[in-house]
């Protein structure tokens, strides 16, 4: 599981547009690019909008985790593509 997570209090603080309940693919790749950008060294070569729980970034494919009893979002490595990578910038 890739490190970084947010509580609904601080999606709402920070993209008050956002509902972090009903979260849109643009949402999802919002949030997920924030959270890698927090790690050391994170680089975006290329990202693109999945769905309403997926996104992919630099050829893998995380989940945005979306855990509504506790309210708290968090991401996870789903898996990765060859051709993906490849076609990075």
């Amino acid at each position: 599981m890739t490190p970084g997570s947010l509580s609904y209090l601080d999606v709402r603080e920070q993209w008050p547009s956002i509902d972090p309940e009903n979260l849109s693919q643009e949402d999802v790749l919002t949030i997920l690019l924030y959270l890698l950008h927090q790690q050391p060294d994170f680089v975006d070569r290329g990202h693109e909008v999945n769905n309403k729980e997926t996104a992919w970034v630099n050829g893998f494919l995380y989940r945005l985790r979306n855990d509504a009893a506790a309210e708290h979002l968090s991401i996870e490595e789903v898996g990765s593509s060859v051709d993906r990578i490849s076609a990075l910038r």
